[in-house]
Parts: C-alpha cells; sequence; structure tokens
C-alpha cells in the first residue's frame, strides 16, 4: 500500500469546505448524477474515502449529499440546460490510516484542514486495511462475506477479534440475523473450531456444519431425547423451580434438603440414634444431637451445591421439618408438628408435588433419553464433534420451563468452565433469541429470582476460555450490562427506535451518524462494530452452506390450494334407496 494508493488522482472527488469534531463538509463537484454522465459521478451516500491530511491519512463516509438550497432547481430536465449545481458533502471522520503499519488507528491524530483533497477509498484497498488493522500474522480468519461498499470485495476476520470477547448478532425479523449465526457455524467448523448452539426454534435442525443434535421431551427430526438430570442442579436452580418465600417456606426448604442430602450421604447405611423411615429423616419428638452429629460427619457430602438426594422425598420431608425445635418435656429433643410452619408449607409441598410430576418438566424430573451432563462432558473431552445443537422447540412455556431449563444448563456450563475445562480448549456458545431468556425474573413480590447464568458467562466467561455469542431481534430486552460486555456486535436491519438507541449507548464506536445506516440495511447486509475494529465495516455476509428453516406462514400457498380444492367439481353423492323397508315376519 503507498501514498499514491490512498490518494489517487484518479479517485479524487472533492475538497473539505468545513471541520468540525467527528464530521467534515467537502465540495463534491462529481456527485451530480446526470443522465450523461451518471455513470462517471462519484461521492454517494456510504462511500468510504480518505482525506489527505498531508502527513496523516484519514478515513472518512459520506453520510450526507446535497446542493445548495439556492442551487435546487438547477438538477430540473425540465429547465432545459440550467447552470452547474455544487454538491456538497458531509463525511463522518472515523480512523487515522497508519501507512508505516498499513492499518486503521482509532481515533484521529489530527484533523482536515479547508482544502484538504478526498479521494474515493477502493473497495480492495480499505478490506486489505481493515484485515491489517483486525489480523495479526498467523491467525485463524472467518470469512464473513463480502464490503458491500464495493461489489465484493471479501472481508475475513480473525477469530479472536470476533469472539474474544463475546459476540452479539443484532437485527429485525428478516434482516437476516440466523443466516449470520449459520454462516459463522460454517467458518467455525471449516476452521477447526468448536460450539454448542442452544436453538428455540428449531429452526437449525438442517445446518450440515452441526455434527449432532438434542432436545427434551419429544422426539425430533435427527435428533436425540436427552434430559438434564436435578442432581446436577445447585440448590439455588431449585429455589428458582419451587420459588419457596424467603422468610417461612426458604429456611424449611433447605433444612429438607440437607436432611435427604444426610440420607443419600449414608448411602442406605443406618445412621446411628438418628430415624430414618422410607428414606424420609424423622424429627418428630426424635433426639437432636445424634441428627447435628451425622451431619458433621457427612459434611462434605452435604455441603456440596449440588442437589444430590432424592428429590421426590422432598414433599414428605419437607413436612416432617415443620416441627418444633425444641420439647417442653424433653429439652434434648425436637418438639411436636408446629401448627402453623406446617400451613405455610402446604402451599410449597403442593407446589413441589405437583411440578416435580409434571409433562412439562419431564426434561429435569424423569430419565427420558440420555443425560444432558454426560452428552456435554464427552463432548468437551472428546475431539470427535465440531459443533453440537440443543433444540428448545419442544420444551413448553408453562412453570417458566424454558427459561429456568437454560439457566440450569447456563450455570452448569459456567461452573465447567471455572474448574478449567475450557482453558486451553476454547468453547463458543450461540443463543438465538436471546430476549426470551435473558433479563428474566421468576416468582413474584414476595420470592423472585433473577435467571442470570448467560449474564455471568457475559461478564467472566471470556477469562476462563467460554465465549458467547447473543442473537437477538430486541436488543432493548437485553439487560445493559450484558449488551455491554459484547465486543463484537454485527447488527443487521433495526427498525425500532429503541432498539436502535440500545445499541448506540451500550457500543460507544457506534455514534448516531454510522446509526443512520441501520434502517436501510437490505436483507443479509450488516454493519460490524467492535473495539478491535476501528470503523463501522458494512458488510453483506455470505450464503450458509445450508441457510436455516426461517420460512414464516405460507398464506398463498395455503390459501390457492383451498381456493382450488373448493372450485373442483365435486363427486356426485351415491343414489339411496327410497323404498320403505319392511317389516320382518314372525317367526
Amino acid at each position: 500500500m503507498t501514498t499514491r494508493g490512498l490518494v489517487d488522482p484518479d479517485h479524487y472527488i472533492g475538497t473539505i469546505t468545513q471541520v468540525g469534531a467527528a464530521s467534515a463538509q467537502a465540495n463534491l463537484p462529481q456527485a451530480t448524477a446526470r443522465p450523461e454522465r451518471r455513470r462517471l459521478a462519484r461521492g454517494a451516500v456510504g462511500d468510504f474515502v480518505f482525506i489527505d491530511c498531508e502527513n496523516y491519512k484519514l478515513l472518512g463516509r459520506i453520510i450526507d449529499v446535497r446542493i445548495p438550497d439556492a442551487e435546487r432547481l438547477t438538477v430540473e430536465p425540465a429547465l432545459g440546460t440550467p447552470p452547474e449545481p455544487h454538491p456538497i458533502g458531509r463525511i463522518q471522520l472515523l480512523a487515522t490510516v497508519s501507512q508505516s503499519a498499513q492499518n486503521l488507528q482509532r481515533g484521529l491524530k489530527t484533523h482536515p484542514r479547508v482544502g484538504d483533497g478526498v479521494y474515493l477509498a477502493a473497495g480492495g484497498l480499505f478490506a486489505e486495511l481493515v484485515a491489517n488493522t483486525t489480523n495479526a500474522p498467523g491467525d485463524v480468519t472467518l470469512g464473513l462475506g463480502a464490503l458491500n461498499a464495493d461489489g465484493g470485495v471479501a472481508i475475513r476476520l480473525s477469530a479472536e477479534k470476533i469472539f474474544g470477547r463475546h459476540c452479539g448478532v443484532l437485527g429485525a425479523t428478516g434482516g437476516g440475523k440466523s443466516w449470520t449465526i449459520a454462516t459463522l457455524l460454517d467458518q467455525i467448523k471449516a476452521s477447526g473450531g468448536r460450539a454448542i448452539l442452544f436453538d428455540p426454534t428449531g429452526e437449525f435442525a438442517e445446518v450440515p456444519a452441526i455434527a449432532k443434535h438434542y432436545t427434551f421431551n419429544q422426539a425430533e427430526s435427527s435428533a436425540a431425547i436427552v434430559h438434564f438430570p436435578y442432581q446436577a442442579m445447585t440448590e439455588d436452580d431449585l429455589f428458582t423451580l419451587f420459588r419457596p418465600s424467603g422468610q417461612s417456606q426458604g429456611p424449611k426448604l433447605r433444612d429438607a434438603i440437607k436432611s435427604l442430602k444426610l440420607v443419600s450421604a449414608a448411602g442406605g447405611a443406618a445412621i446411628q440414634n438418628v430415624t430414618v423411615s422410607d428414606g424420609i429423616v424423622v424429627k418428630r419428638l426424635k433426639a437432636r444431637a445424634p441428627f447435628f452429629t451425622a451431619l458433621d460427619t457427612y459434611k462434605q457430602q452435604i455441603n456440596s451445591s449440588f442437589c444430590e438426594f432424592d428429590v421426590f422425598k422432598l414433599p414428605d420431608q419437607l413436612q416432617n421439618e415443620c416441627v418444633w425445635s425444641t420439647d417442653r418435656n424433653t429439652p434434648g429433643n425436637w418438639g411436636d408438628v408446629e401448627n402453623n410452619s406446617h400451613s405455610y408449607c402446604e402451599a410449597l409441598v403442593s407446589r413441589i408435588r405437583t411440578m416435580i410430576h409434571s409433562p412439562e418438566l419431564a426434561c429435569v424430573f424423569q430419565t427420558a433419553g440420555t443425560s444432558l451432563v454426560g452428552v456435554l462432558d464427552r463432548f468437551f473431552s472428546s475431539e470427535d464433534d465440531d459443533i453440537v445443537r440443543i433444540s428448545f422447540r419442544n420444551v413448553r412455556f408453562e412453570h417458566h420451563t424454558r427459561e429456568i431449563l437454560l439457566n440450569i444448563i447456563g450455570r452448569y456450563l459456567l461452573d465447567r468452565a471455572r474448574h478449567g475445562v475450557f482453558r486451553d480448549k476454547p468453547m463458543i456458545v450461540f443463543l438465538d433469541e436471546a430476549h426470551q431468556f435473558l433479563g428474566r425474573t421468576v416468582g413474584d413480590e414476595y420470592a423472585s429470582v433473577q435467571l442470570d447464568a448467560f449474564g455471568l458467562i457475559a461478564k467472566e466467561g471470556r477469562k476462563y476460555g467460554l465465549s458467547c455469542t447473543l442473537a437477538t431481534q430486541r436488543p432493548r430486552d437485553i439487560p445493559t450490562d450484558v449488551l455491554s460486555q459484547l465486543g463484537t456486535l454485527i447488527v443487521h436491519r433495526l427498525t425500532n427506535d429503541n432498539d436502535r438507541e440500545t445499541v448506540e449507548k451500550a457500543c460507544g464506536d457506534l455514534d448516531r451518524d454510522a446509526a443512520t445506516f441501520i434502517p436501510t440495511l437490505a436483507p443479509g447486509e450488516a454493519i460490524i462494530i467492535g473495539p478491535d475494529i476501528p470503523a463501522p465495516v458494512p458488510l453483506l455476509v455470505g450464503r450458509a452452506r445450508k441457510p436455516p428453516d426461517s420460512t414464516g406462514p405460507q398464506f398463498t400457498e395455503y390459501w390457492t390450494s383451498r381456493v382450488a380444492t373448493k372450485a373442483a367439481p365435486q363427486p356426485a353423492p351415491h343414489p339411496t334407496s327410497t323404498r320403505k323397508p319392511t317389516k320382518a315376519s314372525k317367526p
């Protein structure tokens, strides 16, 4: 790349006439699109330009083109041969071009001066600058698509720059969000990476980059049925499901879990001087000291945060916890049934009985199919598979099952990350329709739990080798603290003002001028922004090997077939006999 390549006289389009802090104004004498010279016109909205500031060269983008109000009629062909118009363009100042390193540097080393020349940036040269800026020698790069500002110049970005600080794929319905995910999966597989895709709708079932598919509750094409065993859940997850009130039900539920963990830790062996009946610790009028001695004996297993006990005994054990802490007659014993706490816990007992046997939560409390924990552990330890998909298509909405189940799996992934599983084998987790799961709170005004597992992954997963890619059509529903953790954003068309404002606030690299292009993006077009990308890069996302099935209702096909069916001649009815039946003769 040479100075002449940046300021090629053949690419000259105008001269700076006014300079501001973040933008400049320039004459664009060749921007007029008269019929006889339309093909020669230069200086359209969206074009990238280089500004020659003598010692430095700046990168900018034309965001506005106009002619002075006094010359408005000069472009009217009906007026004969009017005088020449004098177009003016406004240029957003983006970055400084380092000619020594042949890359782009964030910020402006200098500002243009009035009279500096403006030159059209050739697409190949701009793509080279972006690649030199974001990709270090030896980096594995992903081919995301082509620079849509200049006819199909390929753009490749390193995996570290895309996923290293987490990634967000944002866009309204029909903007190309799912297509981008499929393209990323293709590139990850081709480059030797590994990923997990959470698919809420089932639209990625036919993506060829995915090695294995898993689903919950019901069979799905090419997907094996799995369940997430409750034993791998934490007590916090169990509280999220059962939602005990904090003052009365919560402490009793913790006591019941502790008692059942003691029974499980003993492994069926008798616990000295502790009465256990059918797997349940009986406390009513029993001595307290032996129980606490047993807790100390098995404290390592009992202090585990996982639910390693028989959850189906939990309702009965909870009722057995509703006793007085001390017996009046025998101070060393528990007392009789305490009616107040018993009545307070009745609703919780009933809710637990219902939930552990409900078909909606069979994916947690039943054992249909294979354990997802085992599936994921094998995937983490083996190098055979590149990408696996976990479908939530058949997970019901009742009891907040979808949100809670994903939160449980997210906690499990974060726990594996904290134990160093992904330290040397980085893992990327894709979550489509993220707005359905993030920022959710389960419960009521008396007791509520925030589902924050993926928020925690976004905040701390990076240092453990666990990166997430969140895809959503409603950025305004993603918690701000989570959205701000996404380093690289691939932004498709967003038509809602609140969504665009949310993205602007979360990403300091997307100012209002750059955001003005977002509502006009065509399907498949996107803008890539991030801390490692010095300027917003327009991109036409490459076609995936097999796009996801994102088709909506087929009204035309269905309605046309119904009209044709109604118009078709109906078969004549079979003739029926009008003769009255005769009475049967008597024997």
